[in-house]
């Protein structure tokens, strides 16, 4: 299996996508479907977002953040604190956010394969890339996509799942992520990063430590049919 890591969106369509956004939907989206969410739909519009919701009806959540705020008339920020079982349980979720869902949205129709990984799933994911047999992967560190800036948490997120598969033909940015995750102070670095300040300084530093959790889940998110729906990886 052939491995790269992009620092942040890339410009070719791949066929096989895994995309990694630590701070925080990687964390949020797997969270929600292990506490009974139904299924989530990615929604990279707002606007289409609320009239979805309208569509759909009450018993649909809408789930989502513009630059880490929660957007007038939504139900719940992205908080992963948040997406606990007496909220999301047997509830579909309309999610919105301002980097991962920008990318999923980017490629839903191009991609043969899109999961959404990060360090909570980070092992799931690597043994799921393994039951696939996949000749080619790449891995999608978001970044901030607005201005394409690259983030040090979606780098080591994505080395994480790297360092998972053990043997394979990796690229060198898939080298530098896995190198940046095996650094015995990834964790210390991570919550000096730029997006951890910010968190912190909206009054979401709470969720940094819920992030960066390491394989608290078996779940895989993974997009089919335009919805994204969690598979569980057995042991």
């Amino acid at each position: 299996m052939h491995v790269d890591v992009a620092l942040g969106p890339p410009r070719q369509y791949h066929e096989n996508l895994v995309v990694v956004d630590i701070f925080r939907s990687s964390t949020s989206i797997v969270t929600a479907l292990e506490n009974g969410a139904i299924e989530i739909i990615p929604c990279h519009s707002i606007g289409r977002a609320r009239i979805l919701k309208r569509r759909l009806g009450e018993g649909t959540l809408l789930v989502g953040e513009r630059k880490g705020i929660t957007p007038k008339n939504f139900d719940l920020n992205i908080s992963p604190s948040l997406l606990i079982q007496e909220r999301v349980g047997g509830r579909r979720i309309i999610y919105c956010s301002t980097n991962l869902i920008r990318v999923v949205s980017k490629y839903m129709n191009y991609a043969r394969h899109l999961i959404i990984g990060g360090l909570v799933n980070a092992s799931a994911v690597a043994k799921y890339l393994k039951k696939l047999g996949l000749d080619n992967i790449t891995i999608i560190a978001c970044g901030y996509v607005p201005d394409n800036h690259v983030s040090l948490e979606d780098v080591i997120g994505a080395g994480a799942i790297v360092s998972r598969l053990g043997e394979g033909d990796f690229s060198d940015t898939a080298l530098l992520a896995k190198l940046a995750y095996e650094n015995k102070d990834w964790r210390g670095l991570i919550l000096q990063s730029r997006t951890a300040k910010y968190l912190r300084s909206i009054g979401w530093g709470m969720d940094l430590e819920l992030c960066l959790r390491e394989d608290i889940s078996s779940i895989v998110p993974i997009l089919s049919g335009g919805v994204i729906k969690g598979v569980r990886v057995d042991e």
